[in-house]
């Protein structure tokens, strides 16, 4: 194990038994829901928020977003039908199904309003509470190193990442989508699990970020 070689991490504040967990000095914030709901959490996303992420993809799930106030906007960029490259929600719109295996990302588009959405997946079941466990460690880690003004680490991002099968796209201009899908799977594999945990020791998963299934979630 080369741990040594890593950078300093930053300390965490413990969220694991909080049922909404606040972020950027209380501006956003993620509420999760009971097992068996129809969307496992709620955001709300201000404009500039890290709430609002970079292209990626999940390899083996559908999801579900439903605006429930605010305006957001879905890019798929690599979607072979071009009227859903780029999609606009308002609150009170149907929900939008991204499906698996295509790049895509979403956005706050209000410069001065919050966007509230749901999330949920399709399969369900475990995989709700594995996103749980992804979403209080990726948001908890990149919190507590806004709040320390640390650089977040790749090789610990990769590896939450790794854990939903989600990476962050790396497009290659000029090859098909299906191999960008492997090349940006294997940057996963290779920075997160390989090196980011097998040499450099991070975790993926920190107790004070999550603590077990939803059902035991308390305020």
């Amino acid at each position: 194990m080369l741990s040594f070689l890593r950078g300093s991490n930053p300390p965490r504040r413990n969220t694991a038994s909080q049922a909404r967990v606040y972020y950027e000095d209380n501006k956003s914030w993620q509420e999760f829901s009971p097992p068996g709901s129809e969307y496992f959490v709620r955001h709300s996303i201000p404009p500039g928020s890290f709430f609002n992420p970079p292209l990626h993809l999940h390899l083996f799930q559908t999801e579900r977003f439903r605006c429930v106030s605010g305006t957001g906007v879905w890019y798929q960029p690599t979607h072979p039908d071009p009227s859903k490259q780029k999609v606009v929600m308002r609150g009170g719109d149907p929900h939008i199904t991204l499906q698996a295996g295509l790049f895509h990302r979403f956005e706050n588009a209000s410069k001065d309003q919050d966007l509230v959405v749901d999330i949920g997946l399709d399969p369900e079941s475990q995989d709700a509470e594995m996103e749980h466990r992804f979403f209080r460690n990726f948001f908890g880690y990149l919190e507590d190193c806004r709040v320390q003004k640390t650089e977040p680490s790749l090789f610990q991002l990769e590896l939450f990442l790794w854990t939903v099968d989600g990476p962050l796209a790396i497009p290659v201009p000029g090859i098909p989508n299906g191999m960008n899908w492997w090349i940006s799977r294997g940057f996963m594999v290779v920075l997160g699990k390989w090196i980011g945990e097998s040499l450099l020791g991070y975790r993926a998963s920190y107790p004070e970020y999550y603590a077990g299934p939803m059902g035991k979630r308390v305020d």
